[in-house]
C-alpha cells in the first residue's frame, strides 16, 4: 500500500516537507472520496434527531454547498429512505422527511463511524496526531502557509 501511495503518478516527493504535503493531500482525497456513506448517514441522522427539514436547514446544518446537499439528498431518496414534499404553508420551500424505510433504518452513530476510521491508532496515538495538526492549522492561520 506504502508503494502505491508512493507512485501515485507525481513526480516523487524528495523531502519530508514534500512527503508530509503530499500525504496530507491523499488524506483529504480519501476522505472526500470514500465517506458518502457516512455523509449520507449524517442527513438520516439530522432528520431522524429533528424531523422533517428544508434542504437549506439541512445544508447549513452541514456546513456543505447546495449542489453536495442536493446530491446525497437525491441519492438518498433514490434507495427510498426519504422524500421530497411541498411546505404545505409555503409552497415555494421543499421540506425533506423520512420515508417509513428510513425511520427503520438503525444508523450506527457518527462516534462509531470515526472510531472505526482512526482504530489503527490507540488513543495516545489519536491525541498526538490531533495535537500536530492542531499545531500545524496554528502555524498556517498565521501566515505560515503563505507561498
Amino acid at each position: 500500500m506504502k508503494k502505491e501511495r508512493e507512485a501515485c503518478g507525481r513526480p516523487e516527493a524528495k523531502t519530508t516537507a514534500e512527503k508530509l504535503d503530499l500525504r496530507l493531500h491523499q488524506c483529504g482525497h480519501y476522505l472526500y472520496h470514500h465517506t458518502a456513506g457516512p455523509r449520507q448517514m449524517t442527513v438520516l441522522q439530522l432528520l431522524q434527531k429533528n424531523g422533517p427539514m428544508s434542504q437549506q436547514d439541512i445544508q447549513e446544518m452541514l456546513d456543505i454547498q447546495a449542489g453536495s446537499v442536493s446530491e446525497l439528498i437525491s441519492k438518498l431518496e433514490s434507495k427510498g429512505f426519504l422524500m421530497r414534499q411541498r411546505d404545505e404553508t409555503d409552497r415555494r420551500k421543499v421540506v425533506i422527511s423520512l420515508t417509513d424505510r428510513g425511520q427503520a433504518l438503525e444508523i450506527k452513530s457518527q462516534e462509531e463511524i470515526l472510531s472505526r476510521r482512526y482504530s489503527s491508532l490507540d488513543e495516545t496515538q489519536q491525541e498526538q496526531f490531533l495535537e500536530l495538526l492542531d499545531r500545524l492549522l496554528d502555524h498556517w492561520e498565521m501566515g505560515g502557509n503563505e507561498r
